[in-house]
């Protein structure tokens, strides 16, 4: 795997300083400045309207902007107001035979922002579920497709053009919501030329103010960020700054004109693709929102050679998204507390170095790191995970790694995959493949080891846990090894499929069983008034279907 990272260029000779005092108009100053100029934002609340391409600051140039001590660029209130057109969101859930789904009506605004979710829900003849509110909410199932204009409620109404041909599953949103707003925006998704060689730097605060703006819905192609990378940029140094009160602290994606297909893929069209982008020393204080998305399966263009390194957030939402189209990257000792996902490599990017990150104040045991992909998405490839740990769950943090091969992941603690498209499921499992059906780890051999200690005659499970995926059938042979202080007391078993052998033992007493359900449970039974260690090995072949 190569991380190919970058120094931003030297600062262009005879840099001009332009100080912008609060109640000055900050894009005004930046459309006068020159290529290479800074911009200083001195102490106090800037605050401002949305302006160029519905950010506080639109950069199209190399410029440095500095925001100094004490000083705060804030989203005025009342920005963003409800609206009564929806906007659609159809890239979701498992893969659709017909898309065809047409919101309309007059929506009385009466539930405020609001998303409903509609979802195939039988065929022959068609029908679907829907309800408002909470995603996936569901008020009424089976409402038979007639063609026309359907009335939900609150004037809300959808229409289907075909009657018959969906395929059960199919699932749209569609979201009735504020408009996107931005704090400092670099490029506008589909500019000819680079915008390169911008810094966004300082102890001062970017605020979106989303208490006093009506927000997107986290599920449409635009969203709100206090910093967003957009389209050909390059060259972009982001460090030092706090950002707050917004749906996502710092986005960065490309863009691409083509068609949209369905799992990630582009029909024609041109990309406008960033790269050469860092993030670090950061701070996201964000009590209702998210913090760090690179990439996005909206806006499909390229992201390249990123770094996201020792940054500080606090998010109600996933803290840090590895996302579509991104390659290349580091996601190094950041420090998040989250009451969601903490780091959620979510579709597939690829060439990715995860490490050193902690998870903070978290009772519950989450994990550090998740990876994986919604219906027709491919996986996330070629991330190495090393070292990250939940503070309160793990003593020490924990290793994985992709030993070379192709399309290999290793989210699971302490694991190792290897050969083509292997996926580790359990902790400490080394996996093997040598390809796939559809997805990473869906034919596939592996190996645990698990141990239990026994002081009586008690049955004891065999750790860690052996889960089982519900879509997962699994053959598996076990060999155990049994032994007392001293070795006055020992014995070996072997399991296939749920039959135990005895292969030795001193004592008939001593036993072991293996039971296989939703986990491959294993049971040790020792003798009164002995400790005992037990070790097995576990062989399984799997296959997903």
């Amino acid at each position: 795997m190569r991380f190919l990272f970058f120094l931003l260029a030297a600062p262009l000779a005879a840099q001009t300083a332009h100080s912008i005092a609060p109640g000055q108009n900050p894009q005004a100053i930046a459309d006068a400045a020159a290529p290479g100029d800074r911009l200083v934002f001195l102490p106090g609340v800037h605050e401002h309207p949305l302006r160029q391409h519905r950010s506080l600051l639109y950069v199209a140039k190399a410029l440095d902007i500095e925001l100094q001590p004490g000083a705060t660029l804030r989203l005025a209130a009342g920005q963003t107001k409800l609206e009564k057109v929806p906007e659609i969101t159809t890239d979701h859930g498992a893969p659709k035979t017909i898309d065809d789904f047409e919101p309309g009506g007059d929506y009385d605004l009466g539930l405020g922002a609001t998303i409903f979710t509609v979802k195939i829900d039988g065929t022959s003849p068609d029908t679907f579920s829907w309800g408002a509110g909470e995603l996936f909410a569901v008020e009424q199932e089976r409402v038979p497709i007639t063609g026309d204009w359907q009335l939900l409620k609150n004037g809300v109404k959808i229409r289907f053009a075909s009657r018959s041909g969906h395929s059960v599953g199919s699932l749209w949103f569609a979201s009735y919501d504020g408009p996107v707003s931005y704090g400092i925006r670099i490029g506008h998704g589909t500019q000819p030329q680079y915008i390169e060689n911008v810094q966004i730097f300082g102890r001062g605060t970017i605020d979106l103010n989303s208490a006093n703006n009506v927000q997107p819905s986290a599920l449409v192609k635009d969203i709100s960020a206090t910093v967003l990378v957009h389209g050909r940029v390059r060259n972009v140094d982001i460090s030092g700054i706090t950002m707050t009160n917004t749906m996502r602290s710092v986005m960065l994606y490309g863009e691409h004109t083509g068609k949209f297909l369905q799992g990630g893929a582009t029909a024609g069209g041109e990309s406008f693709d960033a790269e050469n982008i860092s993030i670090t020393r950061t701070r996201t204080i964000n009590p209702t929102g998210a913090a760090y998305l690179l990439g996005h399966p909206s806006h499909r263009g390229k992201l390249s050679k990123v770094r996201c390194n020792y940054n500080y957030m606090e998010s109600a939402t996933t803290s840090l998204e590895p996302n579509f189209n991104l390659d290349q990257y580091e996601v190094i000792g950041n420090v998040i507390k989250s009451a969601g996902r903490a780091i959620h490599c979510w579709r597939r990017s690829t060439n990715g170095l995860i490490k050193d990150n902690v998870r903070i104040d978290d009772p519950t045991g989450k994990e550090v790191v998740m990876v994986n992909a919604p219906g027709a998405w491919q996986q996330p490839e070629n991330i190495i995970l090393r070292d990250n740990r939940n503070h309160l769950s793990e003593s020490v943090g924990y290793w994985a790694n992709v030993v070379g091969g192709k399309d290999n992941l290793a989210p699971a603690a302490y694991s190792t995959a290897m050969g083509l498209q292997a996926r580790t499921k359990r902790t400490g499992e080394v996996a093997s493949a040598a390809g796939a059906f559809q997805v990473s780890g869906d034919a596939q051999a592996s190996q645990v080891v698990v141990r239990a200690a026994t002081a009586d005659a008690s049955p004891v499970e065999f750790s860690p846990a052996i889960p089982i995926a519900p879509k997962a059938s699994v053959a598996y042979r076990i060999l155990v090894v049994a032994r007392s202080e001293g070795g006055r007391e020992q014995a070996t078993f072997e399991a296939i499929n749920g039959k135990v052998t005895v292969l030795s033992r001193t004592n008939p007493a001593i036993n072991c069983t293996a039971e296989l359900g939703s986990t491959l449970r294993l049971k040790a039974f020792g003798l009164p008034g002995t400790p005992m260690r037990w070790v097995a090995k576990v062989d399984l072949a799997e296959v997903e279907f």
